[in-house]
């Protein structure tokens, strides 16, 4: 590889855009940045101009190119919706934590009721099985939207929501920062 395949990585260019700057083809550049062909003249001069700028030019910033502004806007309401949406999130699972955690506690009840009328089943006024059946689908169904492994399953999504905003908040403050050193 050489200065060519250099010059082409700092400007993050392909070989067929690199050799269209060159005004080459992309099979001319390949060769020689294999070390296999000479570039033309042409290409050459074209290369030590380049090479030329690239050393003698002030590092770009952001605030040089009117386009990175729009950019930056974005950034900013990307951030802003992000950290409104990560908001709404952790107030649905803190809105919706305790009601599964009391509809845990009221299946718990259920089954121990189950488990009651099981032990009654030999008596007279027994409840009839297909009613056992019943109740005891519904409190499987309950757990499965309710249970102790959904709970805990919202409570490590809000951990990860709160980190998240913590995060989001750094990055817009951050992104403050570098707005008013820019100014």
């Amino acid at each position: 590889m050489r200065k060519s395949a250099y010059l082409r990585n700092e400007l993050n260019l392909t070989q067929y855009e690199m050799a269209e700057l060159l005004n080459i083809t992309r099979s001319q550049l390949s060769l020689f940045e294999l070390g296999l062909r000479e570039l033309p003249t042409n290409a050459l001069i074209r290369s030590s101009q380049i090479g030329l700028f690239m050393a003698t030019s002030k590092t770009p910033e952001a605030k040089d190119f009117p386009q990175i502004a729009d950019w930056e806007e974005e950034k900013e309401k990307f951030l802003a919706k992000a950290l409104k949406d990560c908001e709404h999130y952790q107030s649905i699972i803190i809105r919706k934590l305790p009601k599964m955690e009391e509809e845990y506690r009221a299946t718990l009840n259920l089954l121990q009721l189950i488990i009651f009328f099981k032990e009654q089943a030999n008596k007279e006024d027994a409840l009839r099985p297909a009613a056992l059946l019943t109740l005891e689908d519904k409190a499987m169904k309950s757990l499965e939207r309710c249970g102790p492994k959904e709970v805990v399953r919202q409570k490590y999504q809000l951990l990860i929501l709160q980190q998240q905003e913590e995060i989001l908040k750094k990055l817009i403050e951050s992104n403050r920062v570098d707005k008013q050193e820019l100014e």
